[in-house]
């Protein structure tokens, strides 16, 4: 069966461009393709496609108009936005995230600021992952050089969360449930362009007891502040004056990726050791599982998030297949576990 796919954008030119890229996608067909939001509520019932790509400003109806109405209506239909790479356009790509849609890629224009074949490959990619997602099976966790009940005495002093797609809205909900100040730094790594890593820093903040912000070189790690890895640049972990402070790469990406999860667990392993906890989430591909190969190893701490609330079972899959994870969590135990264990 093809995968089917709803084209929702204002501009000819844009609908145009994002159907040719797809139409490259081996399986993919372009089901419709609609001017507006209202029109494309209309489509999406008529048509039931199996992913709606929805630009955000439009006349007539906008898309986030249509992401509320579609929640309204209890109409349940996987949703990728198209996001203008501003600080303006990041803060209403994360409410559309808050809304239910499942990712975003920045909507191919001049004004972009990315190569025209990075937000191709971005494209390419979300939409295979999302296509790849039926099917998974489940894996256990296997043993740690520590039992639980040891790790369970130990003071944990870092924790590092790496995630991709559907990492911004499930990082969302963990922090607004945070209900006491959190006792350690935190290091985030996210997959996310330039931009938008600030704007989503300032959100998780704001909905959260835990301070957060877009990580910069030298800054400190403090408890219950958590340091967003920018777009672009890998962040790294360096001792300075009996302190930790960030240290930001442009080293060559790992895993096709910069800013890394892995460069950053590996950096946690060297300066903290056991002393620091891993939490593997939502995404596709490896990044991230040799770093929580290093820190299981050294007795450090490791979750995952499960399948059942993954938008993408796929790097944390991969984690607890090599053995590194030692409790895989549902979405809504994590800040609890957290808490027992910091």
């Amino acid at each position: 069966m093809p995968y089917r796919v709803l084209i929702v954008d204002d501009s000819l030119l844009v609908r145009g461009a994002v159907g040719e890229i797809l139409s490259r996608i081996p399986d993919v067909q372009i089901c419709g393709k609609s001017p507006n939001g209202l029109d494309a509520i209309t489509q999406i019932q008529e048509l039931k496609p199996d992913l709606v790509i929805l630009d955000i400003e439009m006349p007539v109806m906008d898309g986030m108009t249509a992401l509320r109405e579609l929640r309204l209506r209890k109409i349940q239909v996987p949703i990728l936005m198209l996001s203008v790479l501003t600080q303006h356009g990041a803060r209403t790509t994360f409410e559309a995230l808050e809304l239910g849609a499942l990712d975003f890629i920045p909507k191919p224009s001049a004004q972009a600021g990315m190569k025209l074949q990075e937000v191709e490959d971005l494209l390419i990619g979300k939409v295979t992952e999302l296509m790849q997602t039926t099917g998974q099976a489940a894996f256990r966790a296997q043993s740690s050089p520590l039992s639980m009940e040891e790790k369970a005495q130990r003071k944990f002093e870092l924790l590092v969360i790496g995630s991709s797609t559907g990492g911004p809205q499930a990082l969302h909900k963990i922090f607004q449930q945070f209900k006491n100040p959190f006792p350690a730094p935190i290091l985030i790594v996210q997959h996310m362009p330039p931009v938008f890593t600030a704007a989503f820093a300032e959100r998780l903040g704001q909905i959260s007891v835990v301070e957060a912000m877009e990580a910069r070189e030298g800054m400190q790690l403090r408890p219950n502040c958590a340091l967003v890895a920018p777009g672009n640049r890998h962040l790294g972990i360096t001792a300075q004056n009996g302190q930790f402070t960030v240290t930001l790469s442009e080293e060559a990406p790992i895993q096709a990726h910069r800013p890394s999860i892995d460069f950053t667990l590996k950096s946690a392993v060297q300066h903290f050791g056991g002393r620091a906890a891993g939490l593997i989430m939502t995404g596709m591909g490896r990044d991230g599982v040799a770093g929580m190969q290093q820190l299981h190893a050294s007795g450090g701490l490791t979750f995952s998030q499960d399948e059942a609330s993954s938008v993408i079972f796929g790097m944390n899959r991969r984690a607890i297949e090599a053995g590194a994870v030692d409790l895989v969590l549902d979405l809504a135990e994590i800040p609890e576990v957290l808490a027992k264990y910091f």
